[in-house]
């Protein structure tokens, strides 16, 4: 495995939503003049307005892949509450969460930096969340885990979230997290220097990766060399790139005849861009984006890959090393299996986990409802 590609950045030179905290010591000083004395309001203002979206987002996508909300939805929630704290006004709120909103709009005013950020936290998750000044804010804290609090805030150094190195550290936190495994894209040439990853799920879903702001932003800077890294390993497997050239054979997009042809072209495309320094013009992003999410869809909509027993995977990759599934002993054969019947237990029991805490949210706002006006003081 080729060793990280560095990336030289100024002090104050950020990525789209990089987890890092621009001019820190005046960051400080800010956080410690209006956050840090008023944190328990803090909370009671962002719990509120994450409370106040939950059933407008709730109604709008129930379930995401599979999974009842919250789950898997940090992103749409992250979003969501900025917009609203953007524009939020006094009136819309209850009166216990006025001081928080006070003195959020106060930090603002006086220089703090409140931005979205994106990254590797914990070596475990992607995952999306707020710098406030030199504060953490996770509003979307129990999209994996539906039992925590909805709200986490932490000083921006003990949460250990940090920036995503290069494409080879996306694949692992991939494998970890969303349990991908991750290959070379030597079937789109032309889009590999942008997005060189293709991800296939656990349930065969794949998709090209990835066409967020930061990871785009991560390769162009670097002249696309991050992309080189991860194209110049082996071929991609043959099974999977006649099921992608099927898929994607309506498409506009010339694709190779393969994988070892998709490899070398996609290598030549990442020189020839950097020669026409096309690396140097972010309004790139925003096409590449809308190109991969077309194709996605498009993806989306094919029978998957593992269900089709004539493209059947006949490998494995752990810890980004891939083992051929007919080499591997009576024994391993065994724990593999142990492995995978844990796999598919946990994920039915944290299913239901999910549909008996939505169920409980619904009876508990039900009884609300029922209450007296005024109860027992």
């Amino acid at each position: 495995m080729n060793a990280p590609v560095p990336r030289l950045i100024r002090a104050n030179d950020l990525l789209p939503n990089e987890p890092r905290i621009r001019n820190a010591a005046v960051q400080q000083e800010l956080t410690e003049k209006h956050l840090l004395p008023a944190l328990h309001e803090l909370e009671i203002f962002l719990l509120t307005v994450r409370l106040q979206i939950d059933s407008e987002l709730h109604q709008g996508q129930p379930v995401k892949l599979g999974k009842p909300y919250p789950l898997g939805q940090c992103l749409e929630i992250a979003l969501t509450v900025e917009r609203r704290l953007r524009e939020i006004k006094e009136t819309s709120l209850p009166p216990q969460a006025h001081a928080g909103l006070r003195v959020f709009r106060a930090f603002l005013r006086d220089g703090g930096e409140f931005r979205l950020i994106w990254g590797d936290l914990r070596r475990q998750y992607f995952q999306n969340a707020f710098q406030l000044g030199t504060l953490y804010v996770d509003v979307a804290n129990d999209t994996v885990v539906p039992s925590k609090p909805k709200v986490e805030i932490l000083p921006f150094h003990k949460a250990d979230i940090v920036p995503m190195e290069d494409f080879l550290h996306f694949a692992t936190i991939a494998g970890r997290y969303w349990h991908d495994r991750v290959y070379p894209n030597h079937v789109l040439p032309s889009l590999a220097p942008y997005c060189p990853l293709i991800h296939v799920g656990k349930s065969g879903r794949v998709q090209i990766h990835d066409s967020s702001r930061y990871m785009l932003a991560l390769t162009r800077t670097a002249a696309f060399t991050p992309s080189e890294q991860v194209l110049s390993e082996a071929s991609m497997p043959h099974e999977l790139f006649d099921w992608l050239r099927t898929a994607l054979q309506e498409t506009p997009l010339t694709l190779p005849r393969s994988p070892e042809e998709g490899r070398q072209l996609a290598l030549q495309r990442c020189g020839e861009y950097r020669r026409k320094r096309w690396h140097q013009n972010p309004r790139t992003d925003q096409k590449v984006a809308e190109t991969v999410l077309k194709l996605n869809r498009r993806l989306a909509r094919q029978a998957h890959f593992q269900q089709r027993k004539d493209t059947a995977m006949s490998s494995i990759r752990i810890d980004n090393i891939e083992y051929d599934l007919n080499t591997l002993s009576a024994e391993a054969n065994a724990q593999l299996q142990s492995v995978q019947f844990v796999d598919q237990e946990l994920a039915r029991l944290q299913a239901q986990i999910a549909a008996l805490q939505t169920a409980r949210n619904a009876y508990v706002n039900a009884l609300k409802a029922a209450l007296p006006a005024q109860g027992k003081r």
